[in-house]
């Protein structure tokens, strides 16, 4: 049996950021953290997540803050990002992807639009087998 992946959620909003590790538990391991300067902390205590969950609009540290800080260090550089939010202002889209996102999902989200975005961020994508 494959190891779970490790992932670390980042969201303000406790609703969703409880809802998102009920809806990812069973398949991955997952931590889930208020803000940015908590995932920041999480991080540097030398955990590496296989994939970050990350909102854009938090206090403290926000989601763009975060995701620049996370790019510009050797260490979690490489690290995957999906983020998940209800801005979708197309300017700031443009500056997550400039700065490597794998993937991004406007709020509310389809429960199964999440678990394909993460299996395909992993390499997992399911195959179709047609039936004749």
């Amino acid at each position: 049996m494959e190891e779970k992946k490790q992932i670390l959620i980042i969201e303000d909003h406790d609703c969703i950021r409880l809802l998102l590790g009920k809806l990812l538990s069973k398949e991955h391991n997952v931590t889930t953290r208020k803000d940015g300067l908590d995932g920041m902390a999480w991080l540097g205590q030398g955990n590496i997540p296989d994939l970050v969950i990350l909102d854009m609009q938090m206090p403290r540290i926000n989601g763009f803050e975060f995701l620049s800080n996370l790019r510009s260090s050797g260490f979690f550089r490489n690290i995957p990002v999906l983020v998940v939010s209800g801005d979708e202002n197309p300017d700031r889209l443009i500056e997550f992807k400039k700065l490597g996102i794998s993937g991004f999902i406007a709020k509310p989200f389809n429960p199964t639009k999440i678990h394909e975005t993460i299996a395909s961020i992993f390499g997992n994508v399911p195959k179709i087998i047609a039936t004749v």
